[in-house]
């Protein structure tokens, strides 16, 4: 009996040690980042040349970025939408959607932080299944 515990536990430990490359991502408010991030995030939002998009990433170190969207991603009557990374072999896609809202009160911001585990050669954004790329990339 004693065995077959153990070789479940080392099957489990095994599985557990082998979860591969994986990425997650959460919403953050601004208060819960470090002064770098905000001071990265203060500038964006004092620049007055920008592309556009509204879509900004913050390098915080290898394994942990910081995906800063602003009032540039919103069309007139629109709000921010739900957020989804899929992984490919060497890259990361990330699927962002704004949602439109009758009246009320709009986010001004959306912040989140995403772990990596692994390395990616590629970092693609995406806005309601269409390709975009970033307003700006900071470390």
């Amino acid at each position: 009996m004693k065995r077959i515990l153990l070789l479940i536990l080392i099957v489990c430990g095994i599985l557990t040690g082998c979860e591969g490359n994986k990425v997650t991502i959460s919403e953050i408010n601004m208060e819960n980042v470090n002064d770098n991030v905000t001071n990265y995030i203060n500038i964006v939002d004092n620049d007055e040349i920008s592309t556009g998009t509204g879509v900004y990433m913050y390098n915080d170190s290898k394994n942990q970025r910081y995906l800063y969207l602003n009032q540039d991603f919103l069309d007139d009557g629109r709000d921010f939408g739900d957020i989804d990374i899929k992984l490919d072999e060497n890259s990361i896609n990330i699927y962002l959607n704004d949602i439109s809202i009758s009246e009320g009160e709009v986010d001004t911001y959306k912040l989140y932080k995403i772990n990596l585990k692994g390395d990616y050669e590629y970092l693609k954004v995406f806005k309601n299944g269409e390709e975009t790329h970033f307003d700006g990339i900071g470390a």
